[in-house]
């Protein structure tokens, strides 16, 4: 959603029409599933734990999946 997000965010600001939010890279590579499964599988639970509060807003404001 951030493409979403940045346009909104552009026109609340009122920028000019000829600022725009960059488009992806070509070695980008979205996150999937697996990607995710195999990051927080990998990650020490300790740490997961630690970043958690750190980032429950975010979670919330933006209504992401837990």
């Amino acid at each position: 959603r951030l493409n979403a997000d940045a346009n909104s965010v552009l026109e609340r600001v009122q920028s000019p029409s000829f600022i725009r939010f960059p488009e992806r890279q070509s070695w980008y590579k979205p996150v999937t599933a697996e990607t995710l499964h195999y990051y927080l599988c990998n990650t020490q639970r300790r740490l997961i734990k630690e970043l958690l509060p750190k980032y429950i807003l975010d979670f919330s404001l933006f209504a992401y999946p837990l």
